[in-house]
């Protein structure tokens, strides 16, 4: 029955010569040393490595916040600044109906769209994938939840984290994570020949909760991190997918045809996952690199060469106006990205190393702008300014802001002036200074238990 609404969903594009598929994969609150291409040394991820091996893995790639719903919106709309700055609050608040997607602007183009797994960008109708240019979906609607059937929790019927096809609920057996690619499968193989199509591939893994497969955890029973035991086993299974979905376009000679993209929505939330960020600093939630730095990687064979390592600063911004460029379409107004398309075909140019990225979390209290080299951090609750080297410092250890106040002083009015540009959020999620103390706490005392012989 699934297969057969997509295969009509499918249908209803407009077939297109010589414009790649689109394949947009979206990990869920991954860590950045959490891949083999990143240095994992303690779980092989052979599938996801191949996408950076087979095209470009920036070392240097950001998405547009700290946390999954304003992140996601970042990504989907290509815009910041449109006042979804936090995660949704219980209540009627999502991306705001009147902004175009990238689904919308791919099947503007003529492109069969399709979006499966985490959703997260606002509950009510209005803001359902299926009405934010998407053809069908199959997910659900929050944020997280169990990855096994939960009829008591998840999956009561008028849970907001079911599952839903089209908004109607469905059970599935098994893994969630094999769930998700079993969908996925059945709409590429119900695909027409020659249809473009994107699929918008966002999985929950390997966010919370724990939740593994018994044969997996046992493979990874001599990590003695029970959270970081658990995380490797999600990682295996998420990789194991990714996997299946690839060789899914190899069986149907599709690889050569689709620009397929890998990212995380955030940084690793450490002590509640296990996640490593390797080298940066903090985690999900805060503008420290940890928070807002991914693995990111692209891929298009024949034509983004493979093997490339760059050190280029992107952002998930950056996919509206180079999925766009790719479809051959006019990218959703006021796009706030960067076509990637020609300096990913050729080593010799490369993104201006002066570009500016801004982020802004949680009703306006973490502000953060990195202008070349620097990062300039402003907490306002907190009231205290940083300035860091990223190029000497990615660990962001070495505040420079009394050594150079001038620069402080240049990129804070950089902000200031961006700021009066956009508009205030218009939802905050409640997080307060004290959840944010109580956070931190949470996290030292886990890394200093991983210190402990």
């Amino acid at each position: 029955m699934i297969r057969t609404l997509f295969a009509t969903l499918l249908l209803a594009g407009t077939a297109l010569a010589g414009t790649p598929n689109i394949l947009l994969i979206l990990a869920d609150d991954l860590g950045y040393a959490d891949l083999g291409v990143q240095g994992c040394t303690q779980f092989k991820t052979p599938n996801i490595d191949s996408i950076a091996k087979g095209g470009v893995r920036f070392k240097q790639g950001y998405v547009s916040n700290s946390v999954c719903a304003p992140s996601r919106a970042g990504l989907l709309s290509g815009r910041i600044g449109i006042g979804f700055e936090a995660n949704l609050p219980e209540g009627e608040d999502g991306l705001d109906p009147s902004l175009e997607t990238m689904a919308g602007m791919l099947k503007r183009a003529g492109y069969a769209t399709s979006c499966i797994g985490k959703w997260h960008l606002g509950k009510l109708d209005k803001h359902y994938p299926t009405n934010r240019g998407f053809d069908g979906f199959c997910g659900l609607r929050g944020g997280s939840r169990s990855y096994f059937w939960d009829p008591k929790n998840n999956d009561k019927p008028n849970s907001v984290n079911r599952i839903e096809l089209n908004g109607q609920q469905v059970e599935f057996e098994g893994y969630l994570t094999d769930f998700f690619t079993d969908k996925a499968i059945a709409i590429l193989e119900a695909n027409p020949p020659g249809q473009p199509f994107f699929m918008y591939l966002s999985y929950t893994a390997p966010h919370a909760p724990m939740h593994a497969k018994p044969e997996h955890i046992e493979r990874y029973k001599d990590i003695k991190n029970p959270k970081r035991q658990i995380y490797a086993a999600m990682m295996h299974s998420l990789d194991e997918n990714v996997g299946r979905v690839l060789q899914c376009l190899d069986e149907r000679g599709l690889r050569n045809n689709t620009l397929v993209v890998f990212l995380s929505d955030n940084g690793g939330p450490t002590y509640k996952n296990g996640s490593d960020n390797g080298p940066l600093r903090d985690k999900k939630g805060s503008v420290w690199e940890g928070g807002v730095r991914v693995p990111f990687f692209i891929q298009w064979p024949g034509t983004i060469p493979a093997g490339q390592v760059r050190d280029d600063i992107v952002s998930s911004l950056d996919l509206v106006p180079t999925f766009a460029a790719a479809a051959g379409t006019e990218p959703v107004k006021e796009a706030d990205g960067i076509d990637l398309l020609p300096y990913l075909t050729t080593a010799d140019k490369t993104v201006d190393a002066q570009r500016m990225l801004l982020w802004r979390r949680d009703h306006m209290t973490d502000l953060a702008l990195r202008h070349g080299t620097y990062k300039w951090i402003e907490n306002r609750n907190r009231k205290e300014t940083t300035l860091y080297d990223l190029e000497q410092d990615i660990g962001e250890k070495n505040n420079l802001a009394e050594q150079y106040p001038e620069i402080v002083e240049r990129l804070r009015n950089q902000y200031i002036k961006w700021e009066a540009s956009v508009p205030e959020p218009a939802f905050k999620s409640g997080w307060t200074p004290a959840d944010e103390a109580a956070s931190r706490r949470e996290q030292e005392a886990y890394e200093k238990k991983q210190k402990t012989p």
